[in-house]
């Protein structure tokens, strides 16, 4: 008698579940799924497919939305939504199954719409030796100077140096100069005590002839 009533309680509740409404059967998955019940479990209660508990699941959750969004958005979208999350170029183009120029040039009319133009000119000028800044950043970073005013510091100084550099060159100039100038008064020099030498012997040879 037992064992009948508890096959009748049974057919009762999945005669229950049966008739319930395509709503009431939405709901019921929402009630079980915040009950933790696994997406399995549910499925056996209610007696749908896995596949619609998880729609039921993404719709309720907002999740399903974000992917018909996504899936609406044209492909620069979808590229420009990558960049924004930072991902690099190598994935975008993975991802949306684009080629190289083409991810390229997303990427150079997004750095425009951020108002990072400035970015790909230096690039485009630098060319092959964009790699230098980022050489300098880190070891700016691994020195700790990389914030604006001791950039602008390190700059100032290397403008005193540039200075320094040319008030040496002009000085060495001078100093040259100085010892040219040296060397002509010397030889001067050298020249007036010869005709000074000259002279006394004349002038001696002068007071002899007197004195005779």
């Amino acid at each position: 008698m037992e064992i009948r009533f508890l096959v009748l309680n049974e057919f009762s509740v999945l005669y229950d579940v049966l008739i319930l409404s395509k709503k009431e059967k939405e709901m019921l998955v929402i009630k079980l799924a915040e009950e933790g019940k696994s997406t399995r479990q549910i499925a056996e209660a209610v007696h749908i497919s896995l596949k619609d508990i998880g729609t039921i699941k993404r719709r309720y959750t907002g999740e399903e939305e974000s992917i018909e969004k996504n899936n609406s958005l044209s492909i620069n979208s979808k590229a420009f939504k990558l960049f924004k999350e930072n991902k690099n170029l190598v994935d975008v183009a993975i991802t949306l199954n684009m080629d190289a120029h083409e991810v390229l040039d997303l990427h150079t009319d997004y750095l425009r719409l951020s108002n990072k133009n400035n970015l790909m000119s230096i690039y485009f000028e630098m060319g092959n030796e964009i790699h230098l800044i980022e050489h300098l950043y880190r070891e700016l970073k691994l020195h700790g100077l990389d914030n604006e005013y001791d950039i602008s510091n390190i700059l100032q100084k290397e403008e005193n140096l540039k200075n320094l550099d040319r008030d040496l060159y002009e000085t060495a100039g001078e100093i040259g100069r100085l010892n040219s100038l040296k060397m002509q008064l010397k030889k001067e020099i050298a020249e007036l005590m010869e005709m000074l030498g000259h002279c006394k012997s004349v002038m001696e040879e002068k007071g002899q002839e007197t004195i005779l």
